[in-house]
C-alpha cells in the first residue's frame, strides 16, 4: 500500500467505527457539483446491467448443469415457487447484486473521469478527504470488488448447483 491507499483492513476499521455513518453523511454532503447527480445515475444504470449479465452467465452455468432448463428461464422465480426452489433461486440471483455493485460504481467512476469538466470538479470536491480521489477510490472498490466477487460468485454457483426444480 502506498500513497495512503485503502487496503482491507483500514476499509473495514472504517466501516465498523464509531461514528461511521456520520463521516459518510458528511462526506456525501461534500459533493454538491452536478456531476454526482450523473455519477449516481451511472451507478445504478451499471450495476443493473452488470447484475443482469452476471445472472444471464450464471443462468448459462446452471443450465449446464441442467440442460432441461434451458427453455425455462421465463419461469425463474415466478409466483407460487416452493421453498427450496426460491431458496436456490434467491441463492443463484442476490449475491450477484453485491457482485455488480462495486464493479458498476467503478465503470460510473471511470466514464465521469474521461469527462473532463466532471474531473476537475470532482477531483475538487475530493481535495483533503481521505480515499476521495479518483485513483484512491477506483483502488478501494477494485479490492472490495475482488472479495465480494470471490464469496458472490461461490454463492451464487451454489444456487446454480441446487436449483433442480423450477416449481
Amino acid at each position: 500500500m502506498e500513497n495512503g491507499d485503502p487496503d482491507l483492513r483500514s476499509i473495514a476499521d472504517e466501516v465498523y467505527s464509531k461514528e461511521y455513518l456520520a463521516r459518510a453523511r458528511r462526506r456525501a454532503q461534500r459533493r454538491r457539483s452536478p456531476w454526482s447527480l450523473l455519477l449516481f445515475v451511472l451507478i445504478i444504470g451499471f450495476t443493473g446491467v452488470v447484475w443482469r449479465l452476471l445472472f444471464h452467465g450464471m443462468w448459462g452455468v446452471h443450465t449446464w448443469i441442467y440442460p432441461e432448463h434451458v427453455a425455462g428461464r421465463d419461469q425463474f422465480w415466478r409466483k407460487g415457487i416452493g421453498g427450496r426452489a426460491f431458496v436456490s433461486s434467491f441463492l443463484l440471483l442476490m449475491p450477484l447484486l453485491f457482485v455488480s455493485l462495486p464493479i458498476g460504481m467503478m465503470l460510473s467512476n471511470y466514464v465521469v473521469w474521461c469527462i473532463p469538466p466532471a474531473r476537475r470538479a470532482l477531483d475538487a470536491e475530493a481535495q483533503g478527504v481521505k480515499w476521495a480521489s479518483f485513483r484512491e477510490s477506483m483502488y478501494g472498490l477494485g479490492r472490495v470488488a475482488l472479495i465480494l466477487s470471490s464469496l458472490g460468485l461461490f454463492l451464487s454457483f451454489l444456487g446454480a448447483a441446487t436449483l433442480k426444480n423450477l416449481k
